[in-house]
């Protein structure tokens, strides 16, 4: 509060009330918002957002006005008491002085007012004191003493925010304490009602999202997930004002649920079965969201970024590695659990496909290898044997995938046979892709071709074809010849 004219006079006169001035002129902001309180920072009480959360772009949230009777007054500071988790006070109560004295907008109801396990105000709670801005986020009931801070992500009942955020987009901080805004409400029935045939198998999105609900508190980490991958679908599939605000979003949820994903899992031995449907389907959408980010930047690709977009797949490919390490020890768990709608359309194929390949009397038990010209290429290269090796290795997956995706009976499962690859493709094949290799390149390219087959599904779109020309322009001349088929192929296969 700047100094008036007679206080500055005092100041001139008097040095005892200069110095008295001195320390009153760093007051701190008793009434400031919960953030800057959290930041250990003065703020300026502007409402709805103050100037620090509005610069920082946060979520900005004051804390319910404090009861006239419990309010500090000059004459003698009121002493915290810690009493069963609440903050109350002693001392006896004076009048107000003028400074502090609330507005008549400042006593009524904030809307930060938590509500209770049925959604109504408990009219316990508001008869209480009420605490401090810190406890007012983590309330806890009143016969539990605080002991730490709680979980990044609480359970629905236990933090569902009452105050509608700013923007669409506008999420909570990762490093926050976790918060279900009417937002994520949005995001949850994006996902169910227009997801039906673009989260796994085709028409069992309702089924993710009913386990999803189910584990909400024991696996609250796949809920958080499901709505990342639902704010990514309507960012990218509905591009508007709101797309930035929607990835961002994403990110945002992505970050809280790996964090929450590594703290509740940590102490959980790898074949523990009752997790194994909520960490399966975590790790499936997780490497689905990073692989559509991933495929996303090739979209709008610069010729001297190239090296960072491989360098991004290369990383996707390392966590669909590490997912299926972690998944291995009940994965037969998995596939006799009610997943199994999900996994069968890859299943029924690839036996359907080794029964044909088994029979050499059956017409078409021998499908056409496609890269026959690429075992050519790696036979005239001058490697290594280790990194020929891989890279056969990696052709006769391609070819598999390839294969798989024509046997496939859904219209919808091709997307299934493209993430075969990514999944099962060596980790030595990485390694060599790692190293910018042409030959790892030109294998890659091709690999462009069935993303651009299923192009219709959201997460490749027409990312399979600015792969394809990404890797032949940053090739050059001198592999035409080998890349020559995938760009054929995209002359030739479009609309």
């Amino acid at each position: 509060m700047a100094p008036t004219t007679a206080t500055v006079e005092r100041q001139v006169e008097s040095p005892g009330a200069a110095v008295r001035i001195s320390r009153r002129s760093h007051q701190k902001s008793r009434n400031g918002c919960v953030e800057c309180k959290r930041r250990h920072i003065r703020c300026d009480e502007q409402r709805p957002v103050c100037s620090h959360c509005s610069t920082a772009q946060r979520e900005c949230a004051f804390p319910p006005p404090k009861e006239p009777s419990r309010r500090r007054t000059r004459t003698k500071p009121i002493v915290p008491v810690q009493t069963q988790g609440l903050v109350q006070t002693q001392g006896p109560v004076q009048t107000q002085s003028p400074a502090q004295t609330q507005s008549p907008a400042q006593t009524q109801s904030s809307p930060n007012d938590f509500v209770d396990g049925n959604g109504f105000n408990s009219p316990q709670s508001q008869s209480q004191s009420q605490p401090s801005a810190e406890n007012e986020l983590h309330r806890r009931p009143l016969n539990v003493a605080p002991v730490a801070a709680p979980p990044l992500l609480p359970s629905f009942d236990e933090a569902f925010s009452a105050r509608p955020a700013p923007e669409f987009g506008g999420g909570t901080d990762s490093s926050r304490p976790s918060l279900f805004t009417a937002q994520h409400l949005m995001l949850l029935h994006h996902a169910e009602n227009d997801m039906s045939d673009n989260m796994m198998a085709s028409g069992q999105t309702k089924r993710v999202v009913d386990i999803a609900v189910r584990h909400a508190v024991d696996a609250p980490y796949l809920i958080d997930q499901l709505l990342a991958i639902s704010a990514l679908h309507f960012a990218i599939t509905a591009p508007s004002s709101q797309s930035s605000s929607l990835r961002r979003q994403a990110t945002e949820l992505q970050t809280r649920a790996v964090a929450c994903f590594t703290r509740e899992t940590a102490s959980l031995s790898p074949d523990d079965t009752t997790s194994a449907i909520p960490r399966f389907l975590f790790a499936s959408t997780l490497s689905l969201h990073v692989l559509a980010e991933t495929l996303d930047s090739v979209r709008h690709l610069h010729r001297s970024h190239f090296y960072v977009f491989i360098d991004s797949f290369v990383e996707c490919l390392r966590l669909h590695h590490g997912i299926r390490a972690v998944l291995r020890p009940t994965w037969n768990d998995i596939l006799n659990s009610e997943l199994e709608p999900l996994l069968s359309v890859t299943r029924d194929a690839n036996e359907r496909l080794i029964a044909m390949k088994s029979n050499p009397n059956t017409p078409g038990s021998s499908p056409p290898h496609e890269f026959t010209h690429l075992l050519t290429l790696l036979d005239k290269a001058d490697l290594g044997p280790a990194t020929v090796h891989a890279c056969r290795e990696a052709v006769d997956r391609l070819q598999w995938a390839f294969d798989l995706h024509a046997s496939i009976n859904d219209p919808n499962g091709g997307p299934h046979a493209a993430s075969a690859f990514s999944v099962t493709v060596g980790a030595d094949y990485i390694d060599v892709l790692r190293r910018h290799q042409p030959e790892a390149l030109v294998i890659l390219a091709h690999y462009g071709v069935l993303l651009h087959r299923c192009r219709r599904f959201w997460v490749f779109g027409d990312a399979g074809a600015c792969m394809i020309r990404a890797i032949a322009q940053h090739l050059g001349s001198y592999w035409r010849d080998s890349i020559a088929w995938p760009l054929r192929v995209l002359r030739d296969e479009t609309g």
